[in-house]
Parts: C-alpha cells; sequence; structure tokens
C-alpha cells in the first residue's frame, strides 16, 4: 500500500521475509515494532508524536472471548492503542456474544443506535448478520472485521488465507508419512464448519487427500465450538479403541482440538506411531510441542498474527475514521492476509517467550542453506 512518496520508500523497506522472521519476544505490538525499526510504520502506523487527536468511541464486538484467538486479537488492539497513547484518548468498549450469533447480531445493532465512531467484529459469523449489516450500511458506521469472511459492508477484514494455511498442514501431513516409509496410510480428521476458516481448511485437505489415494480417512467427525474439548478426547479414544495402532494421523483443524487428541494419543502410549498436525499456533500448543519434544503427538501448526491482527485493525481506525484517510486506498483490497509460517516441532519452532508467527518460514531456511554457496 502506498500513500506518498515517502511511504512506498518504506513498504519497499520492508518484506515478506521481515514479517516472518521478526525476532524478540512479543511484548505487545510497540515492543515489536521498537525491536524492529523497519516495521513501525506497518505495526503502529501513527507513533505519539503524530496520532490523530480526535477521542472515538469505538465498539469491540467479540463472537467469543473465551477463544484463544479472540483474546489473542483484542490484546494486540490494546497494546498498539497504549504503544501510540491512544488509550488516553480512544473509549474502546468490548463486548463478548459467548459463541451466539444472535448476540452478536444484537450488539450490532446496539452499537449502530449508540452512533459511534467505528464498530471491529472479531471472529463473527456474519453470515448470520445481514439485517444488522444492513443497518452499519445506512448508517455509515466504519466497520472493520477480523476473520469473520468479509461480508459488506466492511472496510476490511483482516485475515490469514485459510487455502494457503488448509495446504500447509494437509501437505506437511502427506509429506511426514512419506518420510516415513509409508506406502498405505491411515488417518482421521476432526472438521469444524461453524467458522469459515477452519471450514476452508477442512475442504482443502479433502482435495488433498484426493490426490493421494494412498492415504486411507478411516473417520472424520464434525465440532461445534461448545465442549470442542471434551468432545475432541472422546472422538479420538474413539478411535484410537477402533483402530488402535494402524492410525497414523490425525488431522485437527486448529491448535487446542490438537492439544485434546495429542492428549489421548499420550494417555494410549501411541504417541511413538500417531501425530498429530494443527493450526494457529497458539502459545500453550507451542509450549507443549516444545516441552514434549519427540514425545509429544503434535509436529505442525501454522502461525497465525492475531495479535498483529487487533494492532493493524486499529491502524486503520485511526487512519480512516480519526485521521480522515481515503480507505480506498488504505485498504485497496478488503481482505487484509498476513502470512502465517508453518512451524514445524524440531526444525523452525520457535524459542519460549516468541510467537509461532515469529519463526522463520521454511523457504528462508531453505534459501540460507543455500544462498552463501551460491554467492560464492
Amino acid at each position: 500500500m502506498r500513500y506518498d512518496n515517502e511511504s512506498a520508500k518504506t513498504e519497499d523497506a520492508w518484506s515478506r521475509r521481515d514479517v516472518l522472521g521478526w525476532t524478540g519476544k512479543m511484548g505487545g505490538a510497540a515492543a515489536v515494532a521498537a525491536t524492529m525499526p523497519k516495521m513501525a510504520e506497518f505495526v503502529l502506523g501513527s507513533t505519539p508524536a503524530n496520532a490523530a487527536g480526535k477521542a472515538l468511541n469505538v465498539a469491540v464486538l467479540g463472537q467469543q472471548m473465551s477463544a484463544q484467538s479472540d483474546q489473542r486479537s483484542w490484546a494486540g488492539l490494546q497494546a498498539w492503542l497504549k504503544g501510540v497513547g491512544l488509550d488516553k484518548t480512544w473509549n474502546v468498549n468490548l463486548t463478548d456474544a459467548k459463541g451466539d450469533p444472535g448476540a452478536l447480531v444484537s450488539e450490532i445493532e446496539d452499537a449502530v443506535t449508540a452512533k459511534v465512531d467505528a464498530i471491529v467484529v472479531l471472529f463473527g459469523t456474519l453470515t448470520a448478520a445481514r439485517a444488522a449489516l444492513e443497518a452499519v450500511k445506512k448508517s455509515n458506521v466504519p466497520f472493520m472485521s477480523i476473520d469473520s469472511g468479509w461480508q459488506a459492508p466492511a472496510m476490511a477484514d483482516l485475515t490469514t488465507n485459510n487455502y494457503t494455511m488448509g495446504g500447509a498442514m494437509s501437505q506437511y501431513m502427506v509429506d511426514r508419512l512419506l518420510g516415513e516409509g509409508k506406502e498405505k496410510a491411515k488417518i482421521a480428521a476432526i472438521i469444524a464448519n461453524f467458522h469459515h476458516g477452519t471450514r476452508k481448511r477442512g475442504k482443502v485437505l479433502e482435495t488433498v487427500l484426493s490426490e493421494n489415494k494412498w492415504i486411507e480417512q478411516v473417520d472424520s467427525r464434525v465440532i461445534q465450538y461448545e465442549g470442542f474439548y471434551e468432545t475432541t478426547q472422546n472422538i479420538v479414544n474413539d478411535w484410537l479403541t477402533r483402530h488402535g495402532d494402524e492410525l497414523d494421523c490425525v488431522w485437527c483443524p486448529w491448535d487446542e482440538p490438537a492439544m485434546a487428541a495429542s492428549e489421548a494419543i499420550v494417555s494410549k502410549g501411541l504417541q511413538d506411531k500417531i501425530f498429530v498436525v494443527g493450526a494457529d499456533g497458539h502459545p500453550t500448543a507451542l509450549q507443549r510441542m516444545r516441552d514434549g519434544g519427540d514425545n509429544w503427538p503434535q509436529k505442525a501448526t501454522c502461525g497465525q498474527a492475531f495479535e498483529l491482527w487487533g494492532a493493524y485493525c486499529g491502524w486503520l481506525v485511526n487512519e480512516i475514521v480519526a485521521k480522515g484517510g481515503d480507505a480506498k486506498k488504505l485498504v485497496p483490497v478488503p481482505v487484509v492476509e498476513f502470512p502465517a509460517p508453518l512451524v514445524v516441532s524440531g526444525v523452525n519452532l520457535p524459542p519460549e517467550g516468541e510467537q509461532a508467527w515469529q519463526a522463520t518460514d521454511l523457504y528462508y531456511l531453505y534459501e540460507q542453506r543455500v544462498m552463501a554457496g551460491m554467492k560464492g
């Protein structure tokens, strides 16, 4: 995104490598920018010296604040506000729909009635909110979302390309099975269709399996968010009883079910036989991968930058709403996609204190291994 000649220079100065290769501990968006000056404009946008002075009332509406994804995005927004000093002038009110799409609809309508300056929805089921979104459109209240699947009139939906992420985790599963010398393999999959992202990952898994007929999917079960952890454990225990050590992998749509599946596998002593793949790069999943090493079943995840989504959403609200920037130029494409590196245990797992999205992408590991020789 280029706004003028100066920002064009800034854009040219950083690349996907910078986004994926950040180092230093994540103590909030401001801390990241402080350790990586080239990324300051990308993460913070406005510094305390030039932040807009206009006070805003911003409604942040969470679909399910008990979810780590919602919590991490909210934490990123708060870190950004504090980092630029806008926590002292903006009134940012968070509400939690507690997983109820109907409650989220009511919260959107209430925010419109309250005539807030901007609305931000976190991980919402917006396909069930058409009437509320029409009210937003008529009110002209600036509206943005985080990983909700873009729906008009949102100026932006901040997310990851879930088709790419589903492909990365599913292809890793295939590659690991090949690396184990498998000519025939059996897997089972936990499927989650309640969110656009996990649904897309599951669809990509189907495509990958259609190209690898030597892999048999012995079962798949659809879960809902409510009670997903216990449900996943019960499902995996059932699979282990019926299929035993014939099962080679359990594919999970995100990390928390992957942790539940891993616990079930360890309880049966099958961690040397069955591995697990997941996604999101949640800190708890990373820590279990670090602590468990070869004895922990989950071997891979994808590092979603939830904290950066929240911070960047704050940047957009400030640039568009507080400072009157041109939304079409600031968000030329309404789906703003952040990269999510594949994180593999024992290969590029980030050290304790760093986030999964700070891991070195495998491409850059490969590049580093050969570039010195190519340069001579």
